[in-house]
């Protein structure tokens, strides 16, 4: 017996030919409507009213606030809402925030209090308080140095900047004005390190030579002699904080000899060697905490150790932290200078 096979779909047939589905009726145009911007702080007026399609996006209610009210190269970022009146409650308001457009997020919504017809006030409120601009362009250019540029240090104040170079000379620029204000020549090899004096009246520089130098900075010229005693070169130096010592600050600096060495800067004289490591100290910090102070140090022996700065000749070896099997070559103090 042969299979019958079904029969095939009925097509809707005007004289013989199909007729083809209608086509979606095209949807009406947006309204104008006319726009208030004004400030969310006072209510007042931030451009005049404008007419606009009623579904003019958020983003383009921003360029054109922006481009009414601002004169500013930099485009603020802006948050919009409307005021809706409450049937419920007259002495309030309703506050609708516009998302995607003023049709979308108002007209089109059930029993919307406005109409195409009203003058619809819309609120603004910045966003950005602080704006911070790109560095687009460089401001200006340091010259002088005659080798590569190996450190550097913002003063206290901040108007005046120290860099150490491979030319064996420190400088100091003058950043109101951003011209050299003096070239201090002294060390016999690379300046490696440069520390501000935390009232910003001395300056100590470390060189590939080993020596420690201190230097005025209103003058440029040298506090005494070097400071002498490391046998190999100086990776970092520290001041003693000002709230510890606010009249004549000791001075630490480590070396690449595994050693910390701390001078007395009033009479110039070192009073103690540390030298607990078993390799080179690669960073010195002295912290403030705890009433007298702390000295942190950073080695290649990957530990870090914190010491008594008066004098004693062991750390603190409940603070002492291995640090696996990379040397430590940086580290930064919190604010309240005892965390690590």
């Amino acid at each position: 017996m042969a299979t019958q096979l079904p029969p095939p779909k009925r097509i809707k047939l005007d004289n013989g030919v199909p007729i083809p589905a209608p086509e979606p009726k095209p949807s009406a145009p947006a309204p104008n409507i006319v726009v208030q911007f004004v400030s969310e702080d006072d209510g007042k007026p931030l451009a005049p009213a404008v007419n606009i399609p009623a579904d003019f996006g958020r983003d383009g209610l921003e360029v054109m606030i922006n481009k009414l009210s601002s004169t500013d190269e930099d485009p603020t970022p802006y948050a919009f809402h409307v005021n809706a009146p409450n049937p419920s409650d007259p002495d309030n308001t309703t506050r609708i925030l516009i998302s995607n457009s003023i049709q979308a997020d108002i007209l089109d919504k059930p029993a919307s209090a406005f109409t195409p017809e009203d003058v619809i006030t819309v609120y603004c409120s910045p966003q950005a308080v602080f704006r911070v601009r790109p560095a687009t362009r460089c401001s200006s250019t340091l010259s002088g140095h005659s080798s590569a540029i190996l450190c550097a240090a913002f003063s206290p104040t901040g108007r005046m900047l120290a860099t150490g170079s491979g030319d064996n000379n420190a400088r100091l620029w003058n950043l109101d004005t951003e011209t050299p204000s003096h070239t201090l020549s002294g060390h016999k090899g690379w300046v490696l390190c440069v520390e501000w004096e935390p009232t910003e009246r001395n300056l100590a520089t470390g060189g590939h030579d080993g020596q420690v130098r201190l230097w005025e900075p209103k003058t440029g010229k040298p506090i005494g002699d070097a400071l002498k005693g490391h046998s190999k070169w100086v990776t970092s130096l520290s001041w003693e904080p000002v709230h510890i010592n606010p009249t004549n600050p000791r001075l630490a600096s480590s070396s690449k000899d595994g050693t910390v060495r701390v001078w007395n800067t009033a009479n110039r004289r070192l009073e103690y060697t540390i030298g607990s490591h078993t390799a080179s100290v690669n960073v010195i910090r002295w912290g403030g905490g705890s009433g007298k102070g702390a000295l942190y140090t950073a080695s290649s022996d990957r530990t870090v150790k914190v010491w008594d700065p008066n004098g004693s000749a062991t750390p603190y070896t409940k603070r002492s932290r291995t640090l696996g099997d990379n040397p430590c070559t940086q580290y930064r103090l919190c604010p309240s200078h005892w965390p690590l």
